[in-house]
């Protein structure tokens, strides 16, 4: 209860009414089919149809990296005076489903008293968008003097600098780096003879994701994205394709979804026919509370993460921090060894204030299982698969601090000699450089 304490104590009074904001606020962008609720539907929403009513939303992010929406919604009471009423909800989708607060016996700068008497739960409000800047709104009380009923909602002003898609870029974190992932889809039952590959990947602003299969019988299928049915993918002469962008780009479909640590699959008419099985996309987490905030900031001092970073450590001029904003990025093309012909592969290191990731991509190699070392010390093993075309790839990534779906980070990379063998030939290698 000690949540609704500050939320009442953080909520704002309007100086003005919302028909005054009207007048000032400027025209928003965004309007699409399908979209999410994300942090930039923030911003005050006015009721068109009543007199200098309406809402100040607020899409924020918990301690926990959850996601949730506080309302508060400007009226007025019995006595014609006004009033404003609290909304806690959860994001589902294009709504957002509210449980309904309400303050009472409460005195002009009253002083604070301990507990929650004065709050009280008084029913529920659900908030459909149909765009980034109008949609529907419902609700259901017990209060006999605010009942049940509905109403439109426009925005009429956002947060500076912002720009709504209604697609799942708009939450990503502003110091986000970019980062690419594929996974290979194999055959989920007896007689289908077909493959294909999921890819994600993610640059500050923008996110993508597409869908490959090849020798599919020809006709329409089914993508499911953590259970959840994505959109029909159709096969001609054995290959079909999927693309999704946040933002929405003409012949894209809007990605509303997020695929990471999700099962990815393709169904026909009797049920899977390509699954991602075990694998998955790697969430790329942000540590922005606790401990785990902020490990490479040269402003708080910052150097070596949770993971360690151990061996040698860093020295000998290399950085080990990062000003708030900025990030290092160190990219080394692999050699090859002339084992495997034609073989080839990138090493790649990147450091912002919140975390050092290190990633190494082979491809143009036959498909199995690869080893990697750095330093003369065995730290992973590359699975590389064929996609549709016939090409390979293959690619693992370590992080500091760590989290689900990556490697922890426990060595330095940098100054040590980088190799990936197969059994015990190397065939890639180069000496990764230190800036």
């Amino acid at each position: 209860m000690k949540t609704l304490r500050i939320l009442w104590i953080l909520s704002l009074t309007m100086g003005m009414t919302l028909s005054a904001v009207n007048a000032v606020a400027q025209e928003t962008g965004g309007s699409s089919d399908n979209i999410m609720v994300t942090r930039h539907f923030t911003g005050v929403w006015d009721q068109p149809n009543q007199e200098s009513q309406g809402l100040t939303l607020e899409v924020i992010e918990q301690v926990d990296g959850s996601r949730r929406a506080v309302a508060y919604w400007f009226t007025y009471g019995a006595d014609r005076q006004s009033a404003w009423i609290l909304g806690i909800g959860d994001l589902v989708d294009n709504r957002i489903e509210f449980q309904l607060y309400q303050s009472t016996d409460v005195g002009f700068m009253q002083d604070n008293l301990p507990g929650d008497d004065s709050v009280h739960s008084i029913g529920t409000m659900t908030m459909v968008f149909d765009s980034c800047d109008s949609g529907d709104v419902s609700f259901e009380t017990d209060d006999a003097n605010i009942g049940s009923g509905a109403f439109e909602i426009h925005r009429i002003a956002e947060i500076m600098n912002t720009h709504c898609s209604g697609g799942i870029s708009d939450d990503m974190h502003a110091d986000a780096m970019f980062s690419e992932q594929r996974m290979a889809l194999t055959s989920a039952r007896e007689g289908v003879n077909a493959d294909g590959h999921a890819r994600y990947e993610d640059h500050p602003g923008r996110m993508q994701f597409d869908i490959d299969v090849n020798g599919l019988a020809d006709g329409e299928y089914h993508l499911y994205v953590g259970g959840q049915n994505r959109g029909v993918l159709t096969v001609v002469d054995g290959h079909g394709e999927m693309e999704f962008r946040s933002p929405g780009e003409t012949g894209t479909m809007l990605m509303n979804f997020d695929p990471r640590e999700m099962l990815v699959e393709i169904h026909d008419d009797q049920g899977v026919v390509l699954s991602s099985f075990e694998n998955r996309f790697a969430q790329d987490e942000h540590d922005h509370y606790g401990s785990g905030d902020h490990h490479y900031d040269c402003d708080s001092g910052g150097g070596m993460g949770g993971g360690g970073m151990g061996g040698g450590g860093m020295g000998g001029g290399m950085h080990e921090c990062v000003n708030e904003g900025e990030y290092i990025d160190i990219e080394a093309d692999l050699d090859s060894t002339g084992v495997l012909p034609g073989a080839k592969g990138e090493a790649d290191w990147k450091m912002n204030t919140d975390r050092v990731v290190f990633t190494v991509e082979i491809e143009d190699v036959p498909a199995g299982s690869y080893t990697l070392k750095v330093g003369g010390t065995e730290e992973g093993a590359i699975n590389a698969f064929e996609m549709h075309d016939g090409e390979v790839f293959g690619r693992i990534s370590f992080r500091d601090p760590a989290v689900s779906g990556m490697d922890p980070l426990d060595f330095e990379p940098r100054g040590q000699k980088v190799e990936v063998l197969q059994g015990d030939d190397v065939i890639l290698e180069v000496n990764f450089p230190t800036e």
